[in-house]
């Protein structure tokens, strides 16, 4: 262990001591493993196997056929329910920036996972505008895939693609406005960057999957050759 990662040890020591690890999921000051207390690691409900590697879903709810993606894979550890939902509002809208190292873990173990054979050449984020991010005070899906990249040992670049303009929240719209109001908000950057690459790409949670696809579709025009998504949780959907 060299000096710098002493001292971030002791840092993180110091800080565990002053300000008690707090559970990723439920925000309670108690026992931990990886950053889950026990309870909520009983009710975090992870997506059931089979998987199906395109949309990430359970085999049974794959909704493969009935939509075409640009990306040619999607996973996550978790459905975006219960607690684990409440996890990621309290990441996203508490301030709890700092959760993003354990779910940031929980990601790559899916991607090594699921897509253990695939080499990938670079992992970048699904792009806020600058005014969301300085609402906000950090970019969560920045966060992440900086995290997701440290542990698979890859190159993490914020500077591929970027949203030119503010959307309405996806979340509030109906399924059908939801591809409409996402069409020629992202541009790719630097087609070098992605022209031939294997792409990760990622962010926080996935709904209908338009966020990813249409990020997906625009690296693909700018050449990427294959697109890989991963998320933290997505949202099942229910026979």
């Amino acid at each position: 262990m060299n000096y710098s990662e002493l001292f971030s040890e002791i840092y993180r020591a110091f800080l565990d001591a002053v300000f008690p690890p707090r559970c990723i999921f439920c925000d309670r000051v108690t026992s931990l493993e990886n950053g889950i207390c026990k309870e909520c690691r009983k009710k975090a409900a992870p997506i059931e196997e089979p998987v199906c590697l395109k949309c990430g879903m359970s085999k049974k709810n794959c909704e493969c056929k009935s939509k075409s993606r640009f990306y040619d894979g999607l996973c996550a550890p978790y459905e975006y329910d219960g607690v684990v939902r409440k996890g990621i509002h309290i990441f996203k809208f508490d301030n709890r920036r700092d959760n993003y190292r354990f779910f940031s873990v929980l990601m790559a173990q899916c991607v090594r996972k699921r897509f253990g054979s695939v080499d990938f050449d670079i992992v970048i984020s699904v792009p806020a505008t600058e005014k969301s991010v300085k609402k906000r005070g950090y970019d969560q899906s920045a966060l992440l895939a900086r995290g997701v990249a440290k542990e698979l040992g890859l190159l993490y670049d914020g500077n591929v693609i970027k949203k030119i303009y503010e959307t309405k929240s996806q979340h509030f719209l109906s399924n059908l406005l939801r591809r409409g109001n996402l069409t020629g908000a992202f541009e790719v950057v630097d087609k070098c960057k992605a022209e031939g690459k294997t792409v990760l790409l990622c962010d926080d949670v996935s709904t209908t999957g338009e966020t990813l696809d249409e990020c997906s579709k625009m690296l693909y025009l700018a050449g990427a050759g294959k697109i890989y998504c991963s998320v933290i949780a997505l949202t099942q959907m229910k026979e």
